[in-house]
């Protein structure tokens, strides 16, 4: 049972050290209780220390997320949130035996998940590509032309410059897009793993 619950712990480093001992103190009195011995009794009752760890990760990073905590974050520091609890959600959900079925929803909905954001993001990708090549364009053709058409080379500097510093503001516009789509997937990603994912007595009892 020591083996088991020293194997979780390695398992656990990027929670802290008292998160750490919360977790492992409360499986060890868990397995005491239950009269659990070995390591492959553990196994049986709680699952493999990887699939039980990475749960656990899964469950701290989503009560980050979803705390006041998460409030007082910059923006870039909520999306990278996100990011990390979506992939904490795939691992968990790859080292959990879940039935044909279920996995099959899952990963149709993570698929077009993934597919509709995906493919927003590559168009206003190529968009702010446009705004750029434009702006590029207006301004060499300008100074280009300034000195034998002095109006036509304000003009295309003028188109040039407003095309660039349009680009600003919709990279801006981007990387808002972008941070609420991982807001969103990461939601998307917590339903399908409060839904699908199961859980063991010992799990249904501990509260974070």
């Amino acid at each position: 049972m020591n083996e088991y619950i020293q194997a979780v712990q390695k398992l656990l480093g990027q929670l802290t050290t008292a998160e750490q001992e919360d977790v492992v103190e409360y499986y060890r009195e868990y397995l005491q209780d239950a009269g659990i011995t070995t390591y492959q009794a553990a196994v049986d009752e709680l699952g493999s220390p990887r699939a039980l760890a990475r749960k656990v990760l899964a469950d701290y990073s989503i009560k980050l997320v979803e705390s006041g905590r998460q409030e007082s974050r910059t923006t870039t520091q909520a999306a990278r949130s996100n990011a990390k609890t979506i992939w904490l959600i795939i691992l968990a959900l790859l080292s959990t035996p879940i039935t044909i079925p279920i996995m099959i929803v899952v990963l149709a909905l993570a698929f077009a998940g993934v597919a509709v954001a995906g493919s927003l993001v590559v168009a206003l990708i190529a968009v702010l590509f446009s705004i750029v090549a434009v702006g590029v364009v207006g301004v060499v053709v300008g100074v280009l032309v300034i000195w034998q058409a002095p109006w036509v080379g304000i003009f295309y500097l003028g188109i040039g410059l407003t095309a660039l510093g349009m680009m600003g503001f919709a990279a801006i516009i981007l990387k808002w897009i972008c941070v609420k789509l991982l807001a969103v997937m990461a939601w998307l990603a917590r339903d399908i793993y409060r839904r699908f994912i199961p859980r063991s007595r010992a799990e249904r009892g501990r509260k974070l």
